[in-house]
Parts: C-alpha cells; structure tokens; sequence
C-alpha cells in the first residue's frame, strides 16, 4: 500500500515516542531547529497534525488532534526521515569536513538504538555523551528496536535521543 506523506515548509515531522506512546505529528520551526527546541529550557514542545497510538502497537490509532504538546523530559526519541532535520541551527557542532561518524550502540527509554555519532576527531566520544549540556543528542541514519517487543522498530535519518534514559552506551571500534 502507498502512502504519500504531505510535507509543509516551516515544519519537521516525525514519530516522538514516550515510554508508552507513539506521536506521530509536525513541529514548527519558527525560526529554531527541532534539535534547539528540544534543548532549551522551555518543559513542553508543540505539536500540529498528531496522531497517538500505543507504542506496543503503533499501528492502533489512539486519537488524531489539530495541536498537542508534549513534555521533553518524557520523550525518549525522536525519529526523523531526514538526517538534516536533526540537526541544530549551528550545524558545525556535528557536520564538517573533517567530522567522523562513530557507530554506538545506545539503550535508552526502552529501545536498542543503533547509529552514528558525527563529530569532530578532536572531541572525546565518551566524554561528549557523558557531559554534553544537552538535553538531546543526535544519531544519524539510526534505528530504535522496542526492547519489550522485538517486532517493533523505527528507523531514520536522524534519531533525537533524550541523554537523560540513557541506560547504557557503547562505541564500536
């Protein structure tokens, strides 16, 4: 079955998967950068276009609204098709020239997220995660597996994945 996905300018869309619910909906970018909105210091983020289903059967609609906020603190990822969209408005802090990918293996929130890290050679992988103020951090061309159900997996371009549930980290070398 196909379906087409209608993308508006000014606006990102994606899954924001809590530790029970998918929410599925487009934020808008007025000026700042998903990865930015979900690192200031504001508690909720605005959602347009939502829909909700369980986690455990993402495939089940919950309900569909207009708008919706959801608190950051209980957002455990956030999977976006593309790698550009998450990205902050500064990009160099994860994209250049000289920037190397480090494949990590992250469990958090009740996923195995599996994906890259891009940074510069200079900084300290394991320092970065351990450290970095952020509140969420990006994996690109990533893929989230529900621990508890297998069978359920979310891949994207880029992964937003709240630092605070992570459980434990590993680089591959």
């Amino acid at each position: 079955m196909d379906t087409q996905v209608t993308v508006r300018k000014g606006y990102v869309s994606g899954d924001f998967l809590t530790a029970t619910y998918r929410i599925s909906g487009e934020a808008a970018l007025r000026g700042a950068m998903l990865l930015d909105q979900l690192n200031d210091q504001t508690l909720f983020v605005t959602l347009e276009r939502i829909y909700i289903s369980p986690l455990i059967d993402p495939v089940t609609l919950t309900g569909n609204y207009q708008t919706g906020n959801v608190r950051k603190d209980s957002l455990g990822l956030v999977i976006l098709k593309q790698e550009r969209d998450g990205l902050p408005r500064r990009e160099g802090q994860y994209m250049g020239h000289n920037h190397v990918d480090s494949s990590v293996l992250i469990v958090a929130a009740g996923f195995e997220i599996k994906g890259a890290i891009r940074l510069h050679p200079s900084v300290d992988l394991e320092n970065f995660i351990r450290t970095t103020p952020e509140h969420f951090i990006p994996l690109f061309n990533a893929s989230a597996t529900l621990t508890a159900h297998r069978g359920v997996e979310f891949q994207g371009g880029a992964i937003l994945l709240n630092r605070n549930l992570i459980e434990v980290f590993c680089i591959e070398d």
